[in-house]
């Protein structure tokens, strides 16, 4: 097949071209698939910047080191989400995320198969590992002790691993803040506050206001800190676990070299089930400092790693800032996710004095 042509969506995903695919990357000889059945993810997959379908194959003869079924992504179908991935090329990055890095993880991510990118439409598919037989976090229950303490754990290995790396420079298709997003905080927050009043006290909105206004400030806070690779948006949808709680770690579109504290309060206090007191905060804070200090990380004391939380916190609140109008037209339950991290947050926000960094 040397004039392939890649499909686009779901509908267009054959056996011929899955054969294709297969057997271009040497997973099975050409001509061994003999059926599929595309079929969605199911209710409790949603990919707010993809598409997502689950391919299950059979095969010519039995084939036991084979995978009897895939996931592949493509861009979103709602235009808007397609333009907003386009313009912070979403697509891309996770894309080169599964070329470049996640072959050199030490965290368990789905194994990727496949990949395209026609750069000239945006186009993109990745077919990975169907992770099926795992069981999905949920950002509205939120996690269990066991489920954050796994979380935490394993990035902070990965953390660990890219750790102020000289590697870090030549990723330039991956971006090192969303700089962008302090500004959008500022421009949003009296709009946003308005409309979640229900929610927000008027300690919360007080803090907002103090944020808004301290961008330059938390700016400068952002770059005292060696670099990491960050997954960004380390919450409960994006994380799997076996009935041991091992973690594995999905969807890497929004990969940044940042501060590797984020990633700690995105799995904590944006996405743990109860209300943490300052002292759970420092003790899961340990954990992942502790892990660094594993994988070999130097010349970062407890106390800095303390700052970067309580500045991560504060960078969390951009999160549902510039997430509402997503979530907001996802229905009751994009409602509930937005409302859990709001609460959560900005709970977080108060309990761990954030804003002293900001005084």
């Amino acid at each position: 097949m040397s004039n392939i042509t890649h499909p686009r969506n779901p509908d267009q995903i054959t056996e011929e071209w899955m054969d294709y695919a297969f057997s271009e990357r040497g997973i099975s000889k050409s001509g061994t698939i003999s059926n599929i059945k595309v079929e969605p993810l199911g209710p409790h997959v949603k990919g707010l910047l993809s598409s997502m379908c689950r391919v299950k194959i059979t095969y010519e003869t039995k084939q036991l080191a084979l995978p009897s079924s895939v996931v592949i992504k493509f861009p979103p179908v709602i235009e808007e989400r397609r333009n907003f991935g386009n313009k912070w090329r979403v697509f891309q990055r996770e894309l080169m995320f599964y070329r470049e890095i996640a072959t050199r993880s030490p965290i368990r991510l789905p194994n990727c198969y496949f990949t395209v990118m026609d750069e000239a439409k945006n186009d993109f598919l990745i077919m990975m590992e169907d992770a099926g037989g795992w069981t999905p976090g949920d950002q509205v229950d939120g996690l269990t002790i066991n489920q954050t303490k796994s979380a935490v754990t394993a990035i902070s290995k990965f953390h660990g691993y890219w750790w102020d790396s000289e590697e870090l420079g030549n990723l330039n298709w991956m971006p090192e803040e969303n700089l962008s997003s302090i500004y959008l905080f500022n421009e949003s927050w009296k709009d946003f506050s308005e409309e979640h009043k229900q929610v927000l006290s008027s300690q919360d909105i007080a803090a907002g206001n103090l944020i808004a206004q301290s961008g330059q400030k938390i700016h400068d806070l952002s770059f005292i800190s060696p670099r990491t690779i960050i997954h960004y948006d380390f919450r409960a949808d994006n994380m799997m676990f076996n009935e041991q709680d091992e973690i594995l770690v999905v969807d890497w579109q929004t990969a940044l070299r940042s501060l590797g504290a984020f990633d700690v309060v995105r799995a904590v206090c944006g996405s743990h089930h109860g209300v943490l007191e300052r002292v759970h905060h420092r003790e899961f804070l340990g954990m992942w400092y502790e892990g660094l200090l594993e994988s070999g990380v130097k010349n970062f004391s407890i106390e800095e790693a303390w700052r970067d939380y309580r500045l991560s916190i504060i960078l969390s609140a951009y999160v549902p800032v510039a997430a509402h109008h997503f979530l907001s037209h996802e229905g009751s339950h994009g409602i509930s996710i937005l409302q859990a991290m709001i609460k959560r947050i900005f709970y977080a926000i108060h309990e761990c004095d954030t804003l002293e960094l900001l005084s």
